[in-house]
């Protein structure tokens, strides 16, 4: 789409929100002549009594006040700040349960890095959703993937927003990300929710982005500035472009006729934004959101180059057939040469894995590799891969759109279902430092912190489930000895639900 017409199609995208919801059928969510939730809360109860495993994936009652944690080893001095992170905490009510794992309402988990030790607390994301669901103590609303029978109506996505997949800094508050729509402002002292982000606030924008998918990704530079795109079911992809006060600067509309239905994260360069489209089609005699998605082998990969000053498309590619969830980072040489890595499935059935694991089955899904490609300017492309599981990537926050060294992942080595390692690949050698937790534990995202700005510099900071125990703990490695384990770990008292994304922001 040109620019002009893209910003006169800007100007009507009040009329036009309603029709870029990113779910495939908002009107036919309020019906559903069976009890499929019923059914996937009796199969998960009674897996749950023979896999201790899936402890993790249990529903959270309420809010956790702060609680002192039992620490082992020494809390470095250079470490004093605030983890957060996000994830779905309530999975099931009153003997239904959702039937995808992205669906659950969004719960802050925060640790305070303090001279006197580490505290945690807790807080669900207080919602519209969530709050009359809880007085009601049962699901009132169907989800993105789950029918629920005499469900309330669901005309705008935003009506069951869960805003449980990250959560990011932005001038002040806290904004807690589901990628189906808008953002919700966190208050960073008591965690109350402060309703939705309108992103067209004080700008030319008004109230025309209103309920717009902002996805749960958005990728920030090192002035704090902020990229992010949105997908919708017609297969428009809306770009954004905020400050570091978090306000919209440019927004366009980008047709690519994707019809997957699942597009969950993107790539800057310093120059470019980089939208990859996975080999996804849809059953679209499946009303259901991520059930209906289908891995197509003949499909390649798309990747769209789209130019950061006027957020047009400038070049596409094609790349051979995959899907990925997550990606590390992405740069260009001088050449104009783009490099980017992936954690690269070879189909999509980590996606229904986590539809089975609502049910209490724990598949085999084919895990991820690192895949690193290297688009040129001629038009052709190349791709390595990096031995080993991989998925969660992070880099140096300072280094989002610029050359990276360093790439952190989540890995596996002993268990066939969950992350059991985390590792530091080094992406120019393949040299990878890894430390094993083993099977016990299951590995939630390690995130980099480092004040120095200097690759191989600071520690990794991630949270781990140990199953035998039931207790979840937070652990700090050394970057450049990960191999020989925690330098410190922090043990709460119970469990925590397995959650997604979070950073950690020091002081």
């Amino acid at each position: 789409m040109q620019r002009r017409e893209a910003l006169k199609s800007m100007l009507g995208l009040s009329v036009a929100a309603a029709a870029c919801n990113p779910f495939p059928a908002l009107a036919n969510l309020a019906s559903a002549n069976e009890d499929i939730m019923a059914q996937f809360a009796t199969s998960f109860d009674k897996a749950a009594l023979s896999n201790p495993s899936l402890i993790g994936l249990k529903s959270m009652s309420g809010d956790i006040p702060w609680q002192n944690l039992t620490i082992e080893g020494k809390l470095p001095k250079a470490l004093r700040g605030n983890f957060y992170r996000n994830g779905p905490a309530v999975h099931q009510r009153n003997g239904q349960r959702y039937t995808h794992l992205f669906e659950g309402d969004g719960m802050i988990q925060h640790f305070n890095f303090a001279d006197t030790g580490i505290q945690h607390r807790a807080k669900f994301v207080k919602t519209n959703k969530y709050t009359q669901e809880q007085a009601a103590d049962k699901f009132l609303f169907s989800g993105p993937n789950s029918k629920l029978p005499g469900s309330l109506p669901v005309n705008k996505t935003d009506i069951i927003n869960a805003a449980n997949t990250n959560i990011i800094p932005v001038n002040g508050e806290l904004w807690a990300l589901w990628e189906a729509g808008s953002a919700t402002a966190i208050d960073t002292s008591s965690l109350d929710a402060k309703g939705l982000v309108n992103l067209g606030e004080n700008t030319r924008y008004s109230n025309s982005l209103k309920g717009l998918a902002f996805s749960a990704h958005p990728k920030i530079e090192a002035d704090r500035t902020i990229w992010n795109f949105g997908s919708t079911v017609t297969g428009d992809i809306v770009l954004y472009h905020l400050n570091n006060r978090g306000i919209t600067q440019k927004v366009n509309l980008l047709k690519t006729n994707y019809r997957g239905g699942m597009l969950h994260d993107f790539l800057i360069t310093q120059n470019n934004i980089l939208i990859i489209l996975p080999s996804l089609d849809r059953d679209k005699t499946d009303e259901r959101l991520f059930s209906a998605i289908r891995f197509n082998k003949s499909l390649p990969m798309k990747v769209l180059v789209i130019d950061k000053n006027t957020l047009t498309l400038t070049r596409e590619y094609q790349v051979d057939a995959g899907f990925a969830f997550h990606f590390g980072n992405a740069w260009e040489d001088t050449d104009g040469t783009i490099r980017f890595d992936a954690s690269l499935y070879p189909n999509c059935e980590n996606l229904h894995h986590m539809s089975d694991l609502m049910r209490g089955k724990t598949s085999n899904a084919t895990p991820a590799n690192t895949v690193l490609f290297t688009l040129y300017k001629n038009g052709s492309a190349h791709k390595q891969t990096i031995a080993g599981i991989s998925e969660f990537p992070r880099v140096y926050d300072h280094l989002t759109g610029l050359q990276n060294n360093l790439l952190v992942t989540l890995s596996s080595v002993k268990s066939d279902v969950w992350s059991d390692s985390v590792r530091v690949v080094n992406v120019n050698n393949g040299k990878q430092d890894t430390f094993v937790y083993g099977e016990d534990f299951l590995v939630e995202e390690h995130v980099i912190v480092d004040n120095s700005h200097q690759e191989g510099n600071g520690y990794l900071v991630g949270t781990a489930l140990h199953v035998p125990s039931k207790r979840t703990c937070v652990n700090i490695f050394k970057i450049g000895h990960v191999s020989d384990g925690p330098i410190c770990r922090a043990w709460l008292p119970y469990t925590l639900p397995l959650g997604f994304h979070g950073n950690f922001m020091a002081v």
